[in-house]
């Protein structure tokens, strides 16, 4: 069972090939991380989210991206980004 994370990426070291090999690390806009690797998430002080509050969180972060896009080329984009 995946959970769900927010941890702001400080660059190098924040995801070390030794995390992602205990347990895979997807990274999602709205600094949304999932994963199984409990480890990891207290290592980098991650706050635990539930499904709906991260899938919210990045709804939010892809809904102004995509009228940033809309407003500046004046094409749609319509595309969500659906979580595990």
């Amino acid at each position: 069972m995946p959970y769900y994370y927010q941890a702001t990426n400080w660059g190098k070291g924040f995801i070390t090939h030794a995390d992602n090999e205990s347990a895979h690390i997807a990274g999602y806009p709205a600094d949304i991380w999932v994963t199984e690797n409990t480890a990891w998430a207290a290592r980098v002080s991650a706050t635990e989210k539930t499904q709906a509050e991260a899938q919210a969180l990045v709804d939010a972060v892809v809904a102004q991206a995509q009228a940033n896009w809309t407003a500046e080329s004046g094409q749609s984009y319509p595309q969500p980004i659906v979580l595990p």
